[in-house]
């Protein structure tokens, strides 16, 4: 991201206090050049630890990634979050 971006700022975090999947969430705001053209992008994050279905001693770290512009962001959010809820083990995987 810092590559890319002419500016980063961490604008907000918490934790995600959930026994099945505890997790943290941060949003980031970023400026950016692309094609060309200035933007001024927000990106949300999701970090969501869940065991191993197979095997309970192992953990993943599943990230979650939204990344809009400034005047998109509010409008794609609420799906953004209702898609991470989705997000669970499949207990019915084969190994």
């Amino acid at each position: 991201m810092s590559q890319a971006a002419t500016s980063v700022v961490v604008t907000g975090r918490r934790e995600i206090d959930s026994a099945d999947a505890p997790g943290f969430t941060q949003t980031l705001a970023v400026s950016a050049v692309v094609g060309g053209v200035p933007r001024d992008l927000v990106q949300s994050q999701v970090y969501l630890s869940m065991l191993d279905v197979a095997d309970p001693h192992e953990r993943v770290v599943i990230r979650l990634v939204l990344t809009a512009t400034a005047s998109q962001h509010p409008a794609v959010l609420h799906d953004f979050q209702d898609f991470v809820r989705t997000v669970s083990p499949d207990s019915n995987a084969a190994s």
